[in-house]
């Protein structure tokens, strides 16, 4: 009897895989994403692996804030980053991704009294991803959280960047 059981709970992880032939991230597909929140973003991502991609993203933010003195701060902040994702959870049609990168921004900021800022240098990124798919391997509904941490910057150290949208696989 205890031979049995055994062979059983060995087996059981091979049994268990045989029952969901389908993934969703194949070996050498890509994915094209569009996002919304406070900031628009759209990304590209090329899957290397069963669990990891390589995503390329574009983000724009709108930011505008008051100072302490009363100024107010209006500023474009432009985003181009390199990251490498990894799917850590796996539920039927749900994934969970995290995501860590490097990039180059942008920022051109303005305040009340005409006081103009620019700004461009390296970046780096971290992040997670939500994909829940509506269509095997087709299409999802994306939800992103970025955080773009600015070590060199006068202006910004980290800026949050949630956003949720549509990725389409192909």
């Amino acid at each position: 009897m205890k031979k049995t059981f055994v062979i059983l709970l060995l087996l059981a992880p091979v049994y268990l895989a045989a029952q969901d032939p389908y993934y969703y991230h194949t070996i050498h597909s890509s994915s094209l994403g569009a996002t919304y929140g406070r900031t628009y973003k759209g990304h590209y991502a090329y899957q290397l692996s069963r669990l990891r991609q390589l995503k390329l993203s574009g983000i724009y933010v709108f930011d505008e804030y008051t100072q302490s003195d009363g100024n107010r701060i209006k500023a474009d902040v432009y985003n181009l980053g390199l990251q490498f994702q990894y799917n850590v959870i796996h539920a039927g049609n749900l994934f969970f991704s995290i995501n860590i990168g490097a990039g180059a921004y942008q920022i051109r900021a303005g305040d009340l009294i005409g006081v103009k800022f620019k700004e461009t240098k390296v970046n780096f990124l971290g992040g997670a991803q939500i994909e829940y798919y509506l269509k095997k391997n087709r299409l999802a509904l994306l939800v992103d959280y970025d955080a773009l941490y600015f070590p060199f910057s006068k202006l910004y150290e980290v800026l949050h960047v949630p956003t949720a949208g549509l990725g389409v696989f192909f």
